[in-house]
């Protein structure tokens, strides 16, 4: 059976909130229309489909100290064109299980806490902070996702699923020395985001 994802048409998202950039600060209340008129469907039928955004919630960890949760995604994962990439975002899609027949924010949290809970065992979260949104369009993944960005700030965390992911924790003065051309798109505007420096060496 093929996997349902939660898509939304570009076109609404487009109307919604005008001429977006990578990264956009918008106001979650806001996104009420978009999660209201987002629906279920083939993950196969939409991959290629830029008609359609998938909505992917999309969570950067960080511990108290300041040490960011940094992963390499491995061959495992079924995404091949993120293969080898350097995120600091754990997440994925929203599915039929995480559905919630009266509320499509609770639709969208659901879907946050499974993602996270399956990919990390996560210990004591102190804070989920919303930032905005990623609406990249630089390549032909990222123009078929609509990244929803979080903060979580945990005592500790570690991946679950250690097949899928190599790890380490990182401070921003480290992240600023890795490879950006090994970098996820999306981590590069999230790092943006968050005011962690980036100029990693093969970039000026």
């Amino acid at each position: 059976m093929s996997e349902k994802v939660w898509v939304c048409p570009t076109d609404l998202i487009k109307k919604s909130f005008g001429n977006l950039k990578s990264f956009n600060e918008i106001k979650f209340v806001d996104l009420k229309q978009i999660f209201e008129n987002s629906y279920f469907k083939n993950r196969e039928d939409v991959e290629n489909d830029e008609t359609l955004r998938q909505l992917i919630p999309y969570v950067v960890f960080q511990k108290e100290t300041g040490e960011i949760l940094v992963v390499k995604r491995t061959k495992n994962q079924s995404e091949k064109r993120l293969h080898d990439k350097i995120s600091v975002g754990i997440g994925g899609h929203i599915n039929p299980v995480d559905e919630e027949e009266y509320s499509a924010e609770m639709t969208f949290f659901n879907g946050l806490n499974r993602e996270i809970n399956e990919e990390l065992i996560i210990n004591k979260l102190n804070k989920l902070e919303y930032i905005g949104i990623i609406y990249d369009s630089s390549n032909p993944v990222s123009r078929v996702h609509m990244g929803i960005l979080f903060l979580a700030k945990v005592n500790d965390a570690e991946i679950n699923e250690k097949e899928n992911f190599e790890s380490d924790w990182m401070l921003p003065s480290e992240i600023v020395k890795l490879d950006t051309t090994k970098m996820e798109d999306w981590t590069k505007v999230s790092l943006k985001a968050l005011e962690v420096p980036i100029v990693g060496k093969n970039e000026n």
